[in-house]
């Protein structure tokens, strides 16, 4: 694995969002306010500091028994007065498989999986029509350990998604529907060309007190690289402990999921979480 040559992603992924920096601030001043007080790090353009680590168990679509653990370390950070956003996620799986169900396991291993990096801006932020738009640029390295825990490809992800707030008459705290479209720019030899389509959609729902929040987001992935496509389905149920420990920003979550279709990779899966927001 050559990482010198794949970290010109990086420069190129910081340049094209500098470019598309808007010229005055993420949104009006009142309109910043407000996100400033959310400490539950639900609000996708909400630009704070965030630190999370959350722990997913995988039941794997196999001929025989298979199952996935991945645990993961996010950290967030505001850039260049709140108009950039740069996320960071950093994995380490466990994965067992039977894959034809002949009582063996063909894939028996652990380590560090790929390491993914992502700048976001909002060059769209209309508080009074609640709407705003944001764009991204994620950066997937090749960086797993072995070949059953990443893709063999270095991969870039441009991003766009709506963030309406209030909709359909207060139904939902917010919705965002989202598009990215995944391509890698280096394979390891012998591993396929990554090229991938994904359509999220983000509902929200807040308690009244902002403590309690309930969300699902389905997401279609549209591999068009091996013409294949399924559903996955995650809700989530979390709530706010400062009120519980005196912390502040400290929060957790359960967030379920299950797949549709017969390229699905898994059956199910569930997954808990804590954050840290400042």
């Amino acid at each position: 694995m050559r990482l010198p040559q794949k970290v010109y992603p990086i420069v190129l992924a910081a340049a094209l969002l500098i470019a598309l920096l808007p010229l005055q601030a993420l949104a009006e001043e009142n309109a910043q306010s407000a996100m400033q007080g959310d400490k539950t790090g639900t609000n996708p353009i909400n630009f704070t500091f965030d630190a999370r680590l959350y722990n997913e168990y995988q039941w794997l679509n196999t001929e025989g028994d298979g199952n996935q653990n991945i645990t993961t370390a996010e950290f967030r950070a505001p850039l260049l007065d709140g108009k950039l956003q740069f996320r960071v996620k950093a994995r380490y799986l466990d994965i067992s498989a039977d894959l034809n169900d002949d009582g063996t396991d063909d894939l028996d291993d652990s380590g560090f999986g790929d390491t993914d990096i992502r700048f976001l801006t909002v060059p769209y932020p209309n508080m009074a029509k609640k709407l705003a738009i944001a764009v991204g640029l994620e950066v997937f390295l090749d960086t797993a350990e072995e070949d059953s825990l990443g893709s063999g490809a270095t991969s870039l992800g441009p991003q766009v998604f709506c963030v309406f707030f209030k909709p359909f008459g207060g139904l939902f705290d917010l919705v965002a529907p989202a598009y990215q479209h995944k391509f890698s720019v280096d394979e390891d030899d012998g591993r396929s060309d990554v090229h991938q389509g994904l359509i999220d959609v983000f509902a929200l729902k807040m308690s009244k007190d902002k403590q309690r929040w309930a969300l699902i987001n389905p997401t279609m992935i549209m591999d068009y690289e091996n013409n294949t496509e399924f559903l996955n389905v995650d809700i989530e149920v979390g709530t706010m402990l400062d009120k519980y420990f005196g912390t502040k920003g400290h929060s957790v979550y359960l967030r379920p999921g299950f797949q549709i279709g017969a390229d699905r990779l898994a059956d199910g899966s569930v997954e808990c979480g804590y954050k840290i927001i400042w």
